[in-house]
């Protein structure tokens, strides 16, 4: 098992790399096919040698071997971020049908969330596709009602909040990415999971968009994607999402 543990952390590395052209080209709406991968200071293609993920970043020094320019944190972060997340999905699943589901959601999550963080967009080449790997594992593991439901109800719940909000402020609140995000959440997840990832990413996003907002001192009209925080809360509920399930029937005195 520590060697199937530690193969799937190797392929998250790879998966990793891989992950970084999707981040760059796709919302640049760029083949994430051609051409090979090459610096995007000077086109440069970049060597195999050059192209190990984690490693070669650090042999360089996070620089383009025949520029000298800077490569982003993101490069090693996302790698990195991959590995640990196949490994520790691989540890808690095991070798299952649900491991594949939960690692084509990280992901695509993963994914969706640097390209949030970088460009405030979530390109519609992720979140429909997502949606609809989502339904497919619905129907696999027979869960595909809860989960029609999910990706319906989520679209529309958001949409129906970002409505509200503009006919109060007269100004959007929340883009049409946030809408699709949550259709895939409750597509891979069912209706059954969106009161916690609307819940807990609104929550921890007044949160930290408030730090945020206070610490680099913009404007409260300042746009915060809010991508991230729908991720991290699917990831949660993916993971915990039965254990939370039962201590809330059970704090209800429903169970038992």
């Amino acid at each position: 098992m520590s060697l199937f543990i530690l193969a799937a952390g190797l392929l998250g590395l790879l998966f990793g790399s891989f992950a970084n052209v999707c981040v760059h080209r796709i919302p640049r709406r760029e083949s994430i096919a051609f051409p090979a991968s090459h610096c995007p200071a000077c086109h440069h293609p970049i060597a195999i040698s050059d192209n190990i993920p984690l490693i070669s970043w650090l042999l360089l020094k996070g620089r383009c071997r025949h520029c000298s320019a800077p490569i982003s944190w993101r490069y090693p972060f996302l790698e990195v971020v991959m590995g640990l997340s196949f490994a520790g999905l691989t540890w808690f699943y095991g070798p299952s049908p649900i491991l594949l589901v939960a690692i084509v959601l990280f992901f695509l999550l993963w994914i969706l969330t640097l390209i949030d963080l970088e460009t405030g967009l979530l390109p519609n080449a992720l979140t429909f596709p997502g949606i609809a790997l989502g339904l497919a594992f619905s129907w696999w593991f027979g869960y595909w009602q809860d989960a029609l439901i999910g990706a319906i109800a989520g679209y529309w719940i958001f949409w129906l909040v970002a409505r509200l909000f503009l006919l109060i402020t007269g100004r959007e609140g929340m883009g049409y990415g946030d809408f699709k995000l949550l259709a895939m959440l409750g597509a891979f997840m069912g209706w059954q999971a969106l009161p916690f990832i609307i819940l807990t990413s609104s929550v921890t996003g007044v949160v930290i968009g408030t730090i945020f907002l206070l610490l680099s001192r913009r404007g409260i009209r300042a746009e915060i994607p809010f991508g991230p925080y729908l991720a991290l809360a699917g990831m949660i509920w993916f993971v915990t999402g039965s254990d939370i399930l039962n201590w809330y029937t059970g704090l209800l005195g429903v169970s038992g």
